[in-house]
């Protein structure tokens, strides 16, 4: 009896795996987690999963990779699979993410313009003796005190 209609093929574990650039331990871990529904067996006793389960698993990655936390990206997939929702915490999830990402942009805008002199050839920012990079990175994205974020020093 096959495990999948002819519209559909079943993957192995390995398969999967590969297909979604993860490890053993990450599908089971997401499975545990309730991410994944649990696979089909097999009469052999092996894991036949839809092929449905690559792009999930991608997605899922993808978010891990970004900085969500399994918590959050359950948020999110409930959101895409139409269960129930939890709007607030799904609404707080958003705003904390939104605030990392505003965090990591201005810190990788600064990153962008020391590595755009030196790759243009202009070191005297890098090999000034008061250099502020370290401090200016630091400092790129730092909430302050009234929320706002502290900007790097720019120079002419």
């Amino acid at each position: 009896m096959p495990l999948a209609d002819s519209a559909s093929v079943a993957l192995t574990t390995a398969r999967l795996c590969a297909a979604a650039d993860v490890t053993r331990g990450m599908l089971r871990l997401y499975e545990s987690e309730g991410l994944l529904p649990p696979p089909r067996r097999g009469d052999n006793g092996y894991r036949h999963y839809p092929e449905e389960s690559v792009a999930r698993l991608q997605a899922i990655r993808l978010l891990k990779e970004l900085g969500f936390t399994l918590r959050e990206v359950a948020l999110v997939l409930a959101a895409h699979d139409g269960g129930p929702l939890d709007a607030e915490a799904l609404q707080a999830m958003a705003r904390a993410q939104l605030s990392q990402i505003d965090a990591r942009l201005a810190r990788l805008g600064l990153l962008r313009g020391y590595l755009a002199d030196a790759a243009a050839g202009r070191l005297e920012r890098i090999t000034d003796p008061e250099c502020r990079f370290l401090i200016d990175f630091l400092a790129a994205g730092a909430p302050t005190a009234r929320g706002a974020r502290l900007q790097p020093e720019t120079t002419a």
